[in-house]
């Protein structure tokens, strides 16, 4: 895994990240040790009383945050447990083991869902529109199933230019169709 500056990283670049789960099952042992290794520094430079400090403890803990969080990438684990390390999440009153790392990547995944939905909005109004703009070319612009208006003008008129739609008229009708069919 290769090292960025994690202050540079935010919820929507860590959202294009690699899959925690995809890089468990594409190369697991280099994934597991990435974890671990982010864990452990953050548990180091946190410096709790009360702390995760057997191997055993570490490892348990990685595995429970992979089986709640399976949606995180690993640049989603790098900021959380930035994060983390800044107290973002609040102070941790010198305990650190399961339970606050759960809490805080709950945190974490609370303030991301914002960002992912603007994402999905965003997907779903781009493919919207490339689905118009591919009907657009694809339909002649007299299609009687589209435009109610062509099946009433001759072909010869329509294409003279005097009753023909716009593309903003077109769509406008396409709308009209759909909201009186809902």
């Amino acid at each position: 895994m290769q090292e960025l500056d994690v202050s540079r990283l935010t919820l929507q670049t860590c959202f294009e990240g690699t899959n925690v789960r995809t890089a468990l099952v594409c190369d697991e042992a280099p994934t597991r040790a990435a974890l671990i290794g982010m864990l452990s520094r953050c548990v180091k430079f946190i410096d709790a009383n009360k702390t995760l400090t057997e191997p055993e403890h570490i490892a348990m803990t990685v595995n429970e945050l992979v089986q709640q969080f399976p949606t995180f990438t690993l640049e989603d684990w790098r900021l959380c447990l930035y994060m983390m390390a800044k107290e973002s999440f609040g102070p941790y009153y010198e305990r650190l083991k399961l339970a606050q790392f759960v809490d805080c990547f709950t945190k974490y995944d609370q303030l991301k869902q914002p960002v992912i939905q603007t994402i999905r909005d965003n997907e779903r109004k781009a493919a919207e529109q490339m689905q118009a703009e591919a009907m657009r070319h694809l339909q002649p612009e007299y299609a009687t199933q589209m435009n109610p208006v062509a099946s009433r003008v001759h072909p010869a008129d329509w294409m003279a230019g005097e009753s023909r739609l716009t593309y903003t008229e077109r769509e406008e009708m396409k709308k009209r169709q759909k909201d009186t069919q809902s």
